[in-house]
């Protein structure tokens, strides 16, 4: 799979697609049904598949003292094309200059790039101050068009804007359904306090997140840690660890049958379910007695959710270490 960086100045040669278009945060349900028809209907036609995005968010070059967060970066989109199998993933440099062009621009720009189907959601909109629509597209000439309806679950749609606030309240399991894989995020093994092996005896590792990421909300939480190709059952934990009182919040996981020294290394951590709100306890036994309950517990609900457990380490192609 090839990824091809584009400006709206300077397009490439590109060979004949079948590409979906969108900003693909997450790559839920509704993404995944996307995808699904880009690949079938290059397919039939013979031709390439592509995925075509945008980098950065269009959010970011409108308003850039806001600060945004993702459920997916760029990169977590490529490796989900890679898993999906796409040809191409063309990565379009949004810029003001972009936001500007007209509806007949932007199709000469699709053109340009050989787009020979276009498939795209039904409330997909493009095009100087979103003027351009579904209908729209259907209206000119230069390539087919192929639209998908909403994807619902329980009635609503399904879209990264509903998911984010389900993270954000800790209701991953929710979110995990609309994705059909387990939410998670991505940083380096830092150096932490280093209570959980010297004064708990239950080691940890420190995540240094990238901070792109939605991160949930601070509790404790049943979860897998990848190293490598390797993934490992978990138990995370976000939170300032009130019990020491500590002035700056860290994610942290117990990663069971694991006593490698990973510090530096890029992990991702995968939350799987909440079994617990943040608390403070008298003492650290106390919260050794807790944490070793939320190990149990945590290892619990991975054998309850085998099935999310597995369809994740196949998403992100990961080995699953029994524990």
């Amino acid at each position: 799979m090839q990824v091809i960086q584009i400006d709206v100045n300077q397009i490439p040669e590109l060979e004949e697609t079948a590409a979906c278009i969108g900003f693909f945060d997450g790559m839920h349900k509704g993404h995944q049904e996307l995808l699904k028809r880009t690949k079938k209907t290059a397919k039939r036609k013979q031709i390439q598949s592509a995925i075509i995005t945008f980098e950065p968010d269009p959010w970011a070059v409108f308003y850039p003292q806001k600060e945004l967060h993702h459920l997916f970066t760029l990169a977590d989109k490529v490796h989900f094309a890679e898993y999906m199998k796409f040809d191409f993933v063309y990565v379009i440099h949004f810029t003001k200059e972009l936001a500007s062009l007209d509806i007949n621009q932007f199709h000469e720009m699709l053109y340009q790039m050989h787009i020979h189907s276009l498939i795209c959601g039904f409330d997909f909109r493009y095009a100087a101050k979103n003027t351009g629509n579904v209908q729209t597209l259907r209206e000119q000439s230069y390539f087919d068009v192929i639209v998908v309806d909403s994807i619902n679950d329980r009635s609503i749609k399904i879209s990264s804007s509903r998911i984010e606030p389900l993270i954000l309240q800790g209701q991953v399991l929710k979110a995990n359904r609309l994705c059909g894989f387990a939410y998670s995020i991505e940083g380096i093994v830092c150096h932490g306090f280093k209570r959980g092996s010297t004064i708990l005896g239950i080691p940890t590792a420190n995540l240094d997140v990238n901070n792109e990421y939605v991160v949930p909300v601070v509790g404790v939480y049943a979860g897998m840690v990848s190293v490598g190709d390797q993934m490992y059952g978990a138990m995370i934990n976000i939170g300032n660890n009130p019990t020491f009182e500590n002035k700056i919040q860290t994610i942290e996981a117990n990663l069971f049958n694991f006593n490698d020294d990973i510090y530096d290394q890029t992990v991702r951590f995968y939350f799987l379910d909440k079994i617990r709100d943040e608390k403070k306890f008298s003492s650290a036994k106390e919260l050794k007695t807790q944490l070793l309950n939320d190990i149990e517990r945590s290892k619990k609900r991975l054998i309850a959710l085998e099935k999310l457990c597995n369809k994740t380490c196949d998403v992100w192609q990961k080995q699953y270490f029994q524990f």
